[in-house]
């Protein structure tokens, strides 16, 4: 992140920014959006999220693929703007994902991502994710911008 600071994204914004509905809309909030370049979110881990019915009964774990969608609807927003309908963007890629630590209810992941490099509508992330200033997981996610 750059020394200055963004916008902040509560809930609502998120969800009027992203076409992504319950159960399937996993950023709970942005802390700091600099449209086209990085951003900074939170999702809170909670045992009432929908997938620890399944994952897994007596040993609950956020699961990864779940952990590389919450940063790809925050590198969405990063690829958005401030238009009044929603952006439509497509994981396109995942590379170099790494998982190093497991997440469960009760966390707060703090999610970090910093738009790279673009060709057409193609855009690179890198991401971060940490608990408690610990990194849980991190790698890069490409977005492809939907053609209007």
């Amino acid at each position: 992140m750059t020394g200055r600071r963004g916008v902040a994204l509560a809930s609502a914004e998120v969800a009027r920014r992203l076409p992504h509905r319950h159960p399937f809309l996993l950023l709970d909030r942005v802390d700091d959006l600099e449209v086209g370049i990085s951003a900074v979110g939170t999702k809170n881990v909670s045992i009432a999220d929908p997938v620890f019915a399944g994952h897994f009964p007596g040993n609950p774990v956020y699961p990864g693929v779940h952990m590389v969608e919450v940063a790809a609807q925050l590198c969405g927003l990063i690829g958005s703007s401030d238009e009044p309908e929603p952006v439509l963007g497509y994981l396109a890629s995942i590379k170099r994902f790494k998982f190093v630590a497991v997440v469960v209810p009760g966390d707060q992941m703090r999610i970090s991502a910093r738009a790279g490099a673009s060709i057409g509508a193609l855009t690179e992330f890198a991401v971060e994710i940490t608990v408690a200033g610990r990194v849980v997981a991190s790698g890069v996610l490409t977005i492809a911008r939907a053609r209007r």
